[in-house]
């Protein structure tokens, strides 16, 4: 039996603990960040920055976000031969938004849950969430890697050039196997939508994913332009991709820490300040308050989402097929 009961739901259930977890590591990486700017630069730079301003390009980026994000989605699900009205998915996602906030693998099992709660076997609803996660994260691998054939040698980088060779190696060794799809794995019915979707299928989600990509790209690099910090546009559109991946990983939630870390590591040298100190303070009140404006805009978009979601139909309805 592979369905999905409210005895037994596709979400488990975790304990506090393991609730609060994810934020317990994500707020322990940015403290160690933080433990390395002094405290009165880091509050001289939290006073220069535009708050007004970029609080709304934030919530506009969000919504920008959410609408490509749907899109991206809807074109996954196209690749699977599953057909769901772009209207529901859209509620949905932007309903999801909320628990993407605790963890980004909660946020992609709410959708799992939809899809079995619209006629989706559990096992295969699981499938086809890891089809929509791996192809988000290959989508930012390949992004990230192309951007990066642009951004010139940086002796800083070669280990993060390693590890995207080595990722983008991994990711042709999977297409080799979904190609192939040898039957002591593509049986299993939780992976079974991956061999559905066969190398043409990743192709096009991928494909459908760039749009998606591209936004949050600029979205940071808009943040950075409307916070005082000119980062050029060529070092946003070729860095920017490794920050996203940073902050999609799913150890903390909303990229806390993670993503603080990425930005830091990557911008300081385009941050005005006479030091190395000042730079990294700019940097990393940018990041902080972004966080806390995306976190803010994320909740305003997924609390305005869920009663539409209600609206439609979408999560009481359709029983769990078995």
């Amino acid at each position: 039996m592979d369905v999905a009961s409210p005895q037994q739901p596709l979400i488990p259930r975790k304990g506090p603990f393991r609730r609060a977890l994810p934020w317990l590591v994500g707020l322990a990486i940015l403290v160690l960040i933080a433990s390395r700017v002094p405290v009165a630069e880091f509050r001289r730079a939290l006073g220069q920055g535009n708050y007004v301003a970029l609080g709304f390009v934030t919530l506009a980026s969000i919504a920008v976000v959410l609408c490509t994000d749907s899109l991206s989605t809807w074109i996954g699900l196209l690749a699977l031969r599953l057909r769901r009205p772009l209207s529901h998915v859209f509620a949905i996602r932007g309903a999801s938004y909320v628990l993407f906030l605790v963890n980004y693998a909660l946020g992609q099992g709410a959708f799992g849950y939809y899809l079995n709660r619209t006629g989706v076997s559990a096992l295969r609803a699981v499938g086809v969430t890891l089809f929509l996660i791996g192809t988000n994260f290959a989508t930012l691998l390949v992004v990230t890697t192309v951007a990066w054939l642009f951004a010139g040698d940086n002796p800083a980088h070669a280990t993060l050039w390693m590890t995207l060779l080595i990722s983008c190696g991994a990711l042709v060794a999977y297409l080799i196997v979904i190609a192939i799809a040898p039957g002591f794995v593509a049986r299993y019915q939780v992976l079974a939508p991956l061999f559905d979707a066969g190398v043409r299928g990743h192709a096009i989600a991928i494909a459908g994913r760039v749009p998606h990509v591209a936004v949050l790209v600029l979205s940071y690099w808009v943040g950075f332009r409307v916070w005082g910090t000119a980062v050029p546009l060529v070092a946003g559109l070729t860095l920017m991709p490794a920050v996203v991946i940073a902050s999609v990983l799913p150890i903390s939630p909303a990229g806390l820490g993670t993503t603080q870390a990425a930005l830091v590591y990557m911008f300081s040298d385009y941050a005005p300040g006479a030091t190395a100190d000042e730079r990294h303070a700019a940097v990393l009140a940018f990041a902080v308050v972004y966080l806390v404006f995306s976190i803010a805009a994320a909740l305003v978009i997924g609390l305005a989402a869920t009663p539409f979601a209600k609206r439609l139909g979408i999560l009481p309805q359709a029983e769990p097929r078995r």
